[in-house]
């Protein structure tokens, strides 16, 4: 791993980092839709395909997107599936799946406010609307989760 020394490659990873995200809540999350009900099962399809629209955003950039894997998304799903395999279907597994994802929309909200003030520090102003937009999203789905937990707990 290189040593990061520019604000433009810290845009870069920050970039990278969030993509990466997207890419493993897209490939899991689906995993975890079967086991919720279904009002949950919308939201987490709604997320995964912001996610994923997201993640064609990013390659519309002229940033390269050629990272590591984010271990923090990777680990919230981790939690998620294991609770799907360990806490019993229902309000109580929604309400599980529910705090999981929302510590990855949380990490991710950071992670986006971090590359905002990057971009706009460098004049990027592309990638500070594009993180920015995201940043929009991510409290949507943020609200709509808080909400559904609100009525199921």
């Amino acid at each position: 791993m290189s040593e990061t020394k520019t604000q433009s490659e810290l845009l870069q990873a920050c970039i990278q980092d969030l993509y990466a995200a997207r890419q493993v809540a897209v490939e899991r999350i689906p995993c975890i839709i079967g086991e919720a009900g279904a009002d949950l099962g919308k939201l987490l399809s709604d997320l995964v395909e912001t996610y994923r629209d997201e993640t064609g955003e990013f390659e519309e950039t002229d940033v390269s997107l050629d990272g590591p894997e984010n271990i923090w998304m990777a680990g919230v799903m981790d939690d998620a599936e294991r609770d799907t395999r360990s806490i019993v279907r229902g309000a109580l597994l929604d309400t599980a799946l529910i705090g999981a994802v929302r510590k990855g929309v949380a990490a991710d909200s950071v992670s986006l406010q971090t590359a905002i003030a990057v971009a706009n520090s460098l004049g990027r102003d592309d990638i500070a609307a594009l993180t920015q937009r995201m940043w929009e999203r991510s409290g949507d789905h943020d609200a709509r989760l808080a909400a559904l937990l609100q009525e199921i707990a």
